[in-house]
Formats: C-alpha cells, sequence, structure tokens
C-alpha cells in the first residue's frame, strides 16, 4: 500500500481507506507513520469543512452564507 502512495502524495491530498478489505488495517499505522515522516500532517476530514457560515451543496462544494 504504501510503495502505491508515497510517490503520489501531495499537500492537501486526502487519502480514502476502505474499511472492508483485507489488509487496510494492519497497514494504516505503518501508512501513518509514513506519512508523518515525509512531513505531513494528518487531520480528520471533520477539520477540513468549514463549520460557521458555510453549507454543502448538492454536488459537495462548501458555499459560503
Amino acid at each position: 500500500m504504501w510503495n502505491r502512495l508515497d510517490t503520489k502524495l501531495s499537500s492537501g491530498d486526502i487519502i480514502l481507506t476502505h474499511n472492508g478489505t483485507k489488509h487496510t488495517a494492519d497497514s494504516l499505522d505503518m501508512l501513518l507513520k509514513n506519512i508523518k515522516k515525509k512531513g505531513y500532517e494528518v487531520v480528520p476530514i471533520s477539520n477540513l469543512i468549514y463549520q460557521n457560515n458555510y453549507k454543502i451543496d448538492n454536488t459537495g462544494m462548501q458555499i459560503q452564507v
């Protein structure tokens, strides 16, 4: 998993993993450590969603209200 992710990783990326696959849970700790080692900060998606004065439209875009 890391070999596929390592060369494609860039700032601002959102990494989607599937919780029903065989190796995701086993690999998550290693993936997070390697991402942090490269100098990236790992944050939950909820930290990226504007909370005040915004709404999310039917396309998933955050719109200021």
